[in-house]
């Protein structure tokens, strides 16, 4: 892209007039970071509204004047401050953060010519998730957050009892702790108003993945540097080996400061160079080299060996009232050599021309070794004070180019485009739902762990106005002797006033804080969904509208094609009519017209043998009543000839027998 649209275009957008108001509440020096630049897309946390702007640069470049930023709403806003913002690798997702939580918040599809969320529409509504609620808003505070360095799905969180938390982020049932890692002692006692190990240095302040690896850097405050492996494998009962202090080269009485705040790596491979950063602005860059261990463990054979240190000579610490926070300065890799360093005075860039040196080095034979070591030796690091400011800024968003810039919010909501030089406790709910209800499903399970996990907003200002210590009642009436003494009295009013101010005031002004922040996000959804149910009932009416238009089309088109039908019936009928008969039709009628007259043949023919008949029927039937009219009785003599015949017949017959038989006896026939 053209550098005229950072330079000239992109500082007038109105979107930096609308952000203005909500960083008008940033007054100290604490530092934030409000945006994040990925995939073309330019995003700014409105603390007022709860809610994301976002602007498309590319469709910008195209069309400056008609280019309006979208405002991406949550569905459920953060509860807490939010202190910055962070996008994952493929810029699928973002994380807003503070110390108080977390919430993750699922980008919707881009479409378009142009490329916007939701096809242009100016309000988005995202789906958001806050994660571990419960515990991240009660359980201490959150010092980091990093998107997992192998996985896209997973986030890690640091927090200030010494614990990385592992979560992922992938499962529909929400944002699941897959494991805890203990990376020392949990700071348990308080001195004032901060725990013991806090104190001495000994509680992790930052930590940094290390590239195409699983492994993380881990600095404590006193500025030792800790390697720990986290991997995604949740059923492994063993915790990840902590490695470390890693040895730093050479030794320094201080360990090379003794409030460090931030780390970052930069580099690639086998040249990795860890940058520490101190709360005074005093910068160290480390090689991370392998080193001989003595118990034969190659992991834990890191060192870092420094190679020079920058001081920028900034007094960012002068007062100590307001850096109760833990980071004083932010390091932001730009460019594959070059850093920026944000703190309270402005901005400092930082190049280093070693890592290229590094890796001529690393591919230099034997013969070129001494030469490349003497070019490392020959080319230092240099500091460029990019800007300068009063109030802490805002945020930073490195841009890689080319060419490589470097873009800033200014605590006046001004944006700045500077060209950059070339050189365990969700498993304790889970075993105890587990127990209760032994019979459910793990989807059942999840589902009322998800619920357990809910924090109501009722709660929320519940634990901001929990006093840690109660005020008692002073009683005075007493003799006079006994009567406490004006010191007394004043020491009395004085720790009472402090207590107050503590434990009620200060709590009532962060529970109205809340609950403003409450009521503006509240009121931003219910007006975002009021536009959306009026457009909802135009696009409704809309479209009732175009269904009565397309119902009334397809009765006309349904009775325009009965008409179409009927006449080309007749147009057939017409054309049939008025044709002559082809030869294959005349002898189909002239076999159907034989058909027809053997038929008429046939039917007389039936009717003939039908009539025939009936008369042969009728004949029977007038035989069969002549027969029974006649009487066939026989006179006397017949009836005496008859018999005697008969007895005589039988005479001869038994006769004729007896001489059969006398014939079988003589001849002897059996």
């Amino acid at each position: 892209m053209d550098t005229k649209l950072y330079d000239t275009i992109l500082p007038k957008h109105k979107m930096f007039e609308d952000i203005k108001e909500s960083l008008q509440e940033n007054t100290g020096a604490k530092l934030y970071n409000f945006i994040e630049l990925k995939d073309d897309v330019l995003y700014i946390w409105n603390s007022l509204e709860n809610c994301l702007f976002c602007l498309n640069l590319k469709h910008l470049e195209e069309h400056p004047d008609n280019t309006p930023y979208q405002r991406l709403q949550l569905l459920s806003p953060p509860e807490f401050s939010v202190e910055r913002v962070m996008s994952s690798a493929c810029g699928g997702r973002l994380c807003v953060y503070g110390a108080r939580g977390a919430t993750l918040v699922d980008l919707p599809a881009r479409w378009g010519r142009a490329g916007l969320f939701d096809n242009g529409n100016q309000t988005v509504l995202c789906k958001s998730v806050s994660l571990d609620e419960r515990f991240l808003f009660s359980q201490g505070e959150i010092r980091r957050v990093q998107w997992h360095p192998s996985s896209l799905s997973h986030i890690l969180v640091l927090m200030s009892d010494n614990t990385i938390r592992l979560y992922n982020i992938a499962l529909k049932s929400g944002p699941k702790l897959v494991k805890s890692i203990p990376i020392g002692l949990k700071p348990s006692s308080q001195l004032a108003g901060r725990t013991i190990l806090d104190s001495l240095g000994d509680t992790a302040v930052d930590l940094t993945p290390l590239p195409n690896t699983d492994s993380l850097l881990i600095l404590r405050g006193d500025g030792e540097v800790y390697m720990v492996q986290c991997t995604l494998d949740s059923k492994s009962p063993l915790q990840p080996r902590l490695w470390g202090p890693l040895a730093i080269y050479p030794p320094a009485d201080d360990n090379y400061g003794s409030e460090s705040c931030s780390i970052c790596v930069l580099g690639a491979g086998d040249t990795l160079l860890v940058v520490i950063a101190t709360c005074s602005a005093a910068l160290y860059h480390c090689l991370l080299l392998p080193a001989p261990s003595e118990d034969g463990d190659d992991r834990s054979g890191y060192a870092l060996y420094v190679v020079e240190s920058v001081e920028l000579n900034l007094n960012v610490n002068s007062n100590d009232s307001e850096f109760s926070h833990s980071y004083p300065v932010h390091l932001y890799p730009c460019t594959h050599n070059t850093y920026a360093c944000v703190h309270s005075a402005g901005v400092h860039t930082v190049s280093l021309p070693i890592l290229d040196k590094l890796k001529d080095y690393a591919a230099a034979d034997q013969t070129n070794a001494e030469s490349a070591l003497s070019a490392i030796c020959t080319h230092t690091s240099s500091a460029q004070h990019v800007v300068s400011w009063r109030r802490a800024g805002c945020g930073a968003a490195p841009l890689r180019g080319p060419p490589p810039l470097l873009l800033l919010l200014a605590p006046d909501g001004a944006l700045i485009s500077r060209s950059l030089e070339p050189y365990e406790l969700e498993e304790r709910l889970y075993r105890e739902i587990q127990l209760r209800n032994p019979n459910l499903e793990p989807d059942d399970l999840n589902k009322l762990l998800k619920e357990k996990q809910k924090l109501s907003f009722v709660t929320i200002i519940q634990e901001i106005l929990a006093r840690e210590a109660s005020q008692p009642l002073l009683h005075l009436r007493t003799p006079a002797p006994d009567q406490p003494s004006p010191k007394d009295c004043l020491e009395t009013l004085t720790h009472a006033t402090l207590v107050l101010r503590k434990e009620y005031m200060s709590r009532q002004s962060r529970a109205g804080t809340a609950l403003l922040r409450k009521s503006a996000a509240l009121h931003n959804l219910a007006h975002n969904f009021l536009n959306w149910r009026s457009n909802i009932s135009v696009e409704m009416e809309g479209i009732a509208e175009r269904g009565r238009q397309l119902q009334q089309k397809c009765a006309l088109a349904e009775q325009q094609q009965e008409d179409l039908k009927n006449r080309c019936g007749s147009v057939v009928r017409a054309v049939r009519a008025g044709s002559a008969a082809s030869c294959g039709e005349r002898g189909v009628c002239a076999d159907l017209q034989q058909y027809r007259r053997a038929a008429d043949t046939l039917a007389a023919q039936i009717h003939q043998l039908a009539t025939h008949a009936r008369h042969k029927a009728h004949e029977l039937r007038r035989w069969q009543e002549e027969y029974k009219r006649k009487e066939t009785a026989l006179g006397n003599t017949h009836s005496d000839t008859i018999s005697s015949v008969l007895h005589q017949q039988t005479s001869q017959i038994s006769s004729l027998i007896e001489e059969t038989k006398l014939l079988k006896d003589q001849l002897s026939i059996v």
